[in-house]
């Protein structure tokens, strides 16, 4: 192989795996919301980047004849093809995908029986994921009976647990396809104080059954990293 082949074909490789890089970084700022400040200096960069990779383009495919306008312009757009299809591909399988349900395994129960609740967090993702929760159970439970007046409703908290907890930053591991489960059994006692002070004992009505993960990052009562709702009743027969 010639001296001048050997370089045209280098410099062919160095121009598509910087049209890919490029656009790689792009769709990962797209992606992950990922901008890099300061925002102006990376955004000049990176329009200096594009803006020189095709001036490099244009002086040695075109000025000497190796390829036309059209011919760089199409293997431009196969490689920004490619980038993104390998890309696109590389965020599907590491993105983290999760299922969180919390459920009762009635939907009506009579006054005095045991409530079973079952929370479950499954990784629906393609790979082994993680997550940090603000404390070492790591699901809290909260039951609030519905007020319902016309076509309005709010909630009194009257069930919260487990109490105590521990505020302890945990993590757990979870591999493709498998669950964390927590199960709660409330035997239907209050242990809300401000609910206490009007009410006595529960009532028969539709409950409010919150099931969270508290974040790690924003303590135990606030932007829960996961969250479910589910509802059932309470009969006095």
């Amino acid at each position: 192989m010639s001296r001048e082949k050997l370089k045209f074909r280098l410099y062919t490789v160095l121009f598509c795996v910087a049209i890919f890089i490029l656009t790689v970084i792009g769709l990962v700022v797209l992606y992950y919301k990922a901008l890099f400040p300061p925002l102006l200096l990376f955004m000049l960069v990176y329009i200096a980047a594009w803006g020189f990779v095709f001036a490099f383009g244009v002086d040695f495919f075109i000025s000497d004849g190796k390829f036309s306008g059209r011919k760089i312009i199409l293997l431009t757009f196969g490689v920004i093809i490619l980038s993104t299809t390998v890309t696109h591909s590389v965020w599907t399988i590491v993105t983290p995908r999760w299922s969180f349900s919390v459920s009762t395994d009635k939907s009506t129960y009579r006054l005095g029986e045991n409530v079973q609740i079952t929370v479950s967090l499954e990784n629906i993702g393609f790979i082994t994921h993680s997550f940090e929760s603000a404390i070492s159970e790591p699901v809290l439970i909260s039951i609030q009976v519905v007020h319902t007046t016309g076509s309005t409703w709010d909630v009194d908290e009257v069930w919260f647990g487990p109490y105590p907890f521990h505020s302890t930053r945990t993590e757990f591991v979870i591999p493709s396809g498998q669950s964390l489960v927590r199960t709660f059994i409330w035997n239907q006692t209050i242990t809300n104080i401000s609910y206490l002070s009007y009410r006595r004992e529960i009532e028969p009505g539709e409950y409010r059954i919150e099931a969270v993960i508290p974040s790690a990052h924003h303590g135990v009562m606030y932007d829960p990293v996961f969250s479910a709702v589910a509802r059932m009743n309470i009969s006095s027969v």
